[in-house]
């Protein structure tokens, strides 16, 4: 294997590792520096702060355990006429059924209408781990609509990192072992010929 396709597998594994905090879960979607919430065929902008741990939004991951308080807000007039719920999940499933959802909640806010369009929800969390977000749309036409976004609370993703990192280069140095001796001569071989 030459040097060139080293480098190639390299930058895979680093375009790898690189591109997946750009890519939402659920119906996340990232848009530049906002959090974007798909229900239906709206868009609600959203954003999580935890005022004791840190002063920065976040998406996807709480930093920590302890007060979180989410902040909706969506600008369409027909979203502001409708009734806006939101419920935090532990561990659950995509799933309407409401005996599961319920068993499943951790936090909830019953729908209301919100006719400013915005609201925030607080929670306490005691326990580091997976949850999902739910939030739920109801029109008076009969719309029922949801968005579901997956996040964590006092996890870190990035703990594996210097485990992978490891990974990578001890791939990478049976690499280049291999390639060495099998694959061309060796440096003192190289050394040793005459150039021309």
């Amino acid at each position: 294997m030459s040097t060139r396709a080293i480098l190639l597998v390299v930058m895979a594994i680093g375009l790898a590792f690189g591109a997946g905090p750009a890519i939402g879960r659920g119906d996340l979607v990232l848009d530049k520096d906002a959090c974007v919430l798909k229900a239906g065929p709206e868009l609600i902008y959203f954003a999580g702060y935890q005022p004791a741990s840190s002063h920065r939004k976040f998406c996807e991951d709480a930093p920590a355990v302890g007060a979180t308080i989410f902040v909706f807000d969506y600008a369409e007039p027909e979203l502001r006429e409708m009734k806006v719920g939101f419920r935090i999940l532990k561990d659950a499933e995509a799933t309407e059924d409401p005996a599961a959802l319920e068993a499943a909640t951790a936090a909830y806010s019953p729908p209301q209408i919100y006719p400013k369009g915005t609201f925030s929800f607080e929670h306490l969390f005691v326990e580091p781990g997976e949850y999902v977000g739910l939030l739920t749309v109801d029109g008076s036409a009969g719309e029922h609509w949801t968005a579901r976004f997956p996040f964590s609370v006092g996890m870190s993703h990035f703990e594996a990192t210097p485990y992978l990192l490891i990974g990578a280069a001890a791939l990478l140095a049976v690499l280049l072992l291999v390639t060495r001796r099998h694959g061309g001569p060796s440096a003192t071989a190289r050394r040793a010929s005459p150039r021309r």
